[in-house]
């Protein structure tokens, strides 16, 4: 995997999530933090009071992640811990969750992430934004594209290499 994380072009992660006032805020950050690589360093969570519709206390829990193997080790995890169906999902909506810029835009369950499991999530998510280095003249969708079906089919093969060996 060394090798696949070193050709990413990907220049940073920024992951926001809200905790609602129902819900424990130390669990939410438990779930950000697990999202995040364990040898990743210097990685502070940043935290904004708000409040809700009827004044309810929301908090904002945002962190940036730039250190580019970081970011790229979180993109492998995060794509490869995707059941095979939301991989599909992700690549079938992939022109919605992109923009011009290079960056891609995934939602995650925050109760999944808790558990070490990634699912992607509409309401009340875990927001990911990578920001990709898209090569010169090149479409930034079919450069994610191209990554993810890289990503993905990676996890096909080392599934296949783990099973013949057992």
């Amino acid at each position: 995997m060394a090798e696949a994380v070193s050709k990413v072009e990907i220049m940073g992660v920024e992951i926001s999530v809200f905790s609602h006032a129902t819900e424990d805020e130390a669990k939410v950050e438990r779930a950000v933090k697990k999202l995040i690589p364990k040898d990743a360093s210097g990685i502070r969570l940043d935290r904004r009071l708000l409040s809700g519709h009827h004044n309810d206390p929301i908090t904002l829990i945002t962190t940036t992640i730039r250190k580019k193997k970081d970011v790229a080790h979180m993109l492998h995890q995060t794509i490869k811990r995707l059941p095979t169906v939301e991989q599909m999902r992700l690549l079938d909506e992939l022109e919605n969750r992109t923009d011009k810029a290079g960056n891609m835009y995934i939602r995650l369950d925050k109760q999944k992430a808790l558990k070490g499991q990634r699912a992607l999530m509409e309401i009340d998510p875990i927001r990911l934004k990578f920001r990709f280095r898209i090569p010169h003249k090149a479409s930034p969708l079919e450069y994610i594209r191209t990554t993810l079906t890289r990503i993905m089919e990676e996890k096909t093969c080392s599934n296949e290499n783990r099973s013949q060996k057992q």
